[in-house]
């Protein structure tokens, strides 16, 4: 019996627009209750920005939020793992340096809000403003005075997962991962989104065979490993697909959401 339904959100539970049908959400979690299964938005989005997204059902889920890093149950954050600040400006002098991307096209993702060099582009802040809430344009990353989750790097599509291999060979303690079709982000490596979802399993006492997982894309991979059940999207990477039971529809047709519908319809194993 499911008893933890987890999803992705960009191009998994959101529509292209980076949005959802509030009204058919809460009829979902509504059923949810009744059922004893605990619905889990698992992004690689920040904490605040996942908060934001859903503060109208904030108390009726729980967050794994900076792909893993960060998770929020009942309100209360009880798992956190986040970088040393010699770590991050590491990382940042290194993606300056990187042959793949375009200057200071990063930001750093942090408790109270994310941040931007003073030289980022505008097309990039405006970009990334989608996903992240508070991104403050500084002078200098030594200034930031923020528990720093992870960064968020823009590449293209042609050459993200190239400039994923270059960042992961470059650090030891860090792996970069792709979490869009021009984005990485970079975590310590003791965490994926497996990592939270693990640790909130522990702490409610759920098994892994009592665990659905939505996913699409690469950061996705460690969760949907860890689940009993696996679904991807139509749009999902073929990586994906194949370590799934079934492939739905696109994100664009709420195609996870209309298989949660179906689960409290009985259409579909519960």
């Amino acid at each position: 019996m499911i008893k933890l339904v987890a999803t992705d959100m960009d191009g998994t539970f959101l529509d292209a627009n980076g949005t959802y049908d509030k009204k058919r959400l809460q009829k979902v979690l509504a059923g949810f209750k009744e059922k004893g299964i605990l619905f889990v938005a698992a992004s690689g989005r920040s904490l605040l920005a996942l908060e934001d997204l859903f503060s109208d059902f904030r108390d009726q889920m729980a967050f794994v939020a900076e792909n893993g890093s960060a998770l929020v149950v009942d309100g209360d954050l009880t798992f956190e793992e986040h970088l040393t600040k010699e770590q991050y400006l590491e990382i940042t002098q290194l993606l300056t340096s990187s042959p793949y991307m375009n200057g200071h096209d990063y930001l750093l993702s942090g408790k109270n809000g994310a941040y931007v060099h003073q030289d980022a582009s505008d097309d990039y802040v405006t970009f990334i403003s989608n996903y992240y809430e508070n991104v403050q344009r500084v002078p200098s990353f030594e200034e930031v005075d923020d528990v720093i989750f992870k960064l968020t790097a823009n590449f293209t599509a042609e050459t993200v997962r190239e400039g994923e291999k270059w960042v992961t060979e470059r650090l030891s303690y860090a792996n970069a991962v792709t979490t869009g079709f021009q984005s990485i982000d970079i975590i310590l490596n003791t965490v994926t989104k497996r990592t939270g979802l693990e640790a909130l399993c522990e702490q409610l006492h759920i098994k892994q065979e009592e665990v659905l997982a939505f996913g699409d894309n690469l950061n996705d991979y460690e969760m949907l490993e860890f689940a009993g059940t696996a679904i991807a999207t139509d749009n999902a990477r073929d990586e994906i697909k194949a370590i799934s039971q079934e492939v739905i529809g696109p994100c664009e047709d709420a195609s996870a959401m209309t298989y949660m519908e179906e689960m409290l319809d009985g259409k579909k194993r519960n």
